[in-house]
């Protein structure tokens, strides 16, 4: 990983939030007793968030109703994030991106590629940085 300056690094992730976010499968309960819990199922308006993260703080964000497709994650890549960044070794030009599925269509990789940039998945910065390789 010390082949890329801070200045070159830049993160971007997705998020989601509907009404069953607070909900989980498992719970805690006394030795011999259920884990209950009691809840309105109400699935409710999902929102979707994606953000840029630099060194100096989110340089580019976007929330919307639903949750991201491929088609809405190009867009967000193309018209928010490539016009904030420069080709390698420049400032924001090295980009490391989780393993969602919307990250592997081909005109990610062409955008990023064409754009100059590398591209890093977290499983590639995660064994740069701890020399271990979790699945």
């Amino acid at each position: 990983m010390s082949q890329y300056s801070p200045e070159e690094i830049r993160f971007i992730d997705e998020t989601s939030k509907d009404e069953r976010t607070a909900f989980r499968r498992n719970g805690r309960a006394r030795k011999g007793m259920h884990a209950q819990k009691r809840g309105v199922f109400v699935q409710g308006h999902r929102l979707s968030a994606v953000g840029l993260l630099t060194l100096d703080g989110m340089a580019a964000s976007n929330v919307i109703k639903g949750s991201f497709t491929t088609e809405k994650f190009v867009h967000f890549l193309e018209h928010d994030v490539l016009p904030l960044c420069s080709p390698y070794p420049g400032p924001l030009s090295v980009l490391i991106m989780d393993n969602a599925c919307i990250h592997h269509h081909g005109e990610v990789g062409e955008l990023v590629q064409n754009a100059g940039m590398c591209y890093l998945d977290h499983y590639v910065y995660a064994d740069m940085v701890s020399g271990v390789h979790v699945e």
